[in-house]
């Protein structure tokens, strides 16, 4: 389990990307983590959510947490992709 602490002394902030799609995604990360940003959430209601966390997760390794938001139930956490090491 990743200790949140860290990344919100960082910047006390989470960036949502909200219905941004999986070819986007990478450049927005890219962009926000250049800005500051250390935490970063793919909503599951967002297009191909999975994806999305998974290309983020490997484009920004330990410069950023990646997490999903919009959980409605638990099976749906079940699926997001490993933390990666932070």
């Amino acid at each position: 389990m990743t200790t949140l602490s860290p990344w919100m002394e960082r910047l006390p902030l989470v960036a949502i990307l909200r219905g941004v799609t999986p070819d986007e995604v990478v450049d927005i990360g890219e962009a926000l983590v250049a800005g500051g940003f250390a935490i970063v959430e793919v909503p599951l209601n967002s297009p191909s959510p999975f994806d999305s966390i998974a290309r983020l997760a490997a484009a920004l390794g330990d410069r950023a947490l990646i997490g999903a938001g919009t959980v409605l139930t638990p099976g749906r956490s079940s699926r997001s992709p490993a933390p990666a090491a932070g």
